[in-house]
């Protein structure tokens, strides 16, 4: 896990590190509601959704567009408020409305 310097700056995570993500993805949803099983974490804030399952693939679901895919590595931006996915053909920003 990376954190940059400050308290409110980015952290990455492998998708596969099941307490990492989801201890980034709760801390993420503050303003949301936040729900966690033994394979899948998900946040939803207003409209948006975003989950992870512990095998890394990501579900990202927001007006007018949306995700499914296999990542290798999420970055939790939490002062800009977002998480982006990234993976063998899988890049994709979710924005905190």
């Amino acid at each position: 896990m990376n954190d940059d310097e400050g308290g409110e700056g980015s952290v990455t995570v492998e998708a596969t590190d099941w307490d990492a993500v989801t201890a980034e993805l709760e801390r993420f949803c503050e303003s949301g509601t936040y729900h966690t099983d033994s394979d899948v974490a998900s946040c939803t804030v207003g409209d948006a959704t975003f989950e992870v399952y512990a095998n890394g693939r990501v579900e990202g679901a927001m007006p007018l567009h949306e995700l499914d895919g296999e990542a290798e590595t999420l970055t939790f931006d939490h002062g800009e408020g977002t998480i982006t996915a990234e993976g063998e053909g899988v890049s994709y920003t979710f924005r905190r409305p």
